[in-house]
């Protein structure tokens, strides 16, 4: 992600710093870090001491990007960091509702001011809606039976707890592959509370737009979905449009990214052992050309 030493460069995940903390040891004194994240918890156990630099910390969503950037009166950056999953700090809260394996209550919210949660979702949406949600965002074979027994166990009474999910999931699956199913449930309705896919489309479009010639972004996915919408939006924007006989000048596109991994960039076996979680983590980075033309 460091291209430069000096320059502003934004962790858009902060969670508990320690990204930003890494970051912070490769970059010049005058350099500004900008530490964004939905989590006001995460951010408030942070000590700025840490950082070196000129930090600004904001409490929102990071499709707001943009608007962080207008309020610090900044146009251009030259480095981005995005990771996808969840901090360790939340997925083991019981009370934010993420694990299938503790027991609270059906909430899933990134940010808890938001209205919508995982039990908003689970007993309001029709059984086709969540039908579709698990299939088009966990890839669930058994959607359509575990939709099914949502809306059964609901019709007496309202499920509030992630063990009246948990019920649901494990009888409408073998055994076997109970694990999995909850794991792919549980991730389709968290994006579906958190509009996940809609606003990772946000940011990595506001950033293609922010980003200085040089600037880099890289991002860390977890799943399937995240990573394909990464590696597409870093695939079309590094192909160019070449000029073909009969085509206007402004229909000629110079590539604004250049790829630096060509493939995504993945844990090794020792890491894995250390971080279990990183198993399916995903580096992808691509680099704003010098010459783009928009």
């Amino acid at each position: 992600m460091i291209n430069e030493r000096s320059g502003v460069y934004i962790d858009g995940t902060f969670g508990l710093g320690g990204h930003s903390k890494a970051i912070s040891l490769l970059l010049n004194v005058d350099a500004t870090l900008i530490g964004i994240d939905q989590d006001e918890s995460a951010l408030a156990q942070f000590d700025p001491s840490l950082i070196k630099q000129t930090l600004h910390l904001r409490c929102t969503n990071f499709e707001n990007l943009d608007q962080v950037l207008n309020d610090l009166k900044l146009t251009q950056v030259h480095g981005i960091l995005l990771d996808l999953g969840l901090n360790s700090f939340s997925l083991d809260d019981p009370e934010r509702g993420f694990a299938f394996s503790l027991d609270g209550p059906l909430d899933m919210r990134f940010d808890r001011s938001n209205d919508i949660t995982a039990e908003t979702v689970i007993n309001e949406y029709s059984q086709e809606q969540l039908a579709d949600i698990m299939y088009r965002f966990g890839e669930e074979r058994n959607s359509r039976r575990i939709a099914r027994k949502i809306v059964s166990m609901r019709t007496n009474k309202r499920l509030t707890q992630i063990d009246e999910l948990r019920e649901a999931v494990a009888g409408c699956v073998d055994p076997r592959f109970r694990n999995k199913s909850l794991a792919r449930v549980f991730q389709a309705f968290r994006i579906e509370v958190n509009r996940e896919m809609d606003v990772l489309e946000t940011v990595l479009n506001t950033a293609t737009q922010v980003l200085t010639p040089g600037g880099r972004l890289a991002v860390i996915s977890y799943h399937s979905l995240e990573d394909r919408m990464v590696k597409n939006h870093f695939r079309d924007l590094s192909q160019d449009i070449p000029q073909q006989p009969g085509m206007l000048e402004s229909e000629i596109r110079i590539p604004l990214f250049k790829r630096i991994t060509g493939k995504p960039v993945v844990a090794t076996s020792e890491e894995a052992a250390v971080n279990p979680r990183a198993r399916s983590a995903k580096l992808r980075v691509a680099e704003r050309t010098l010459h783009a033309s928009d």
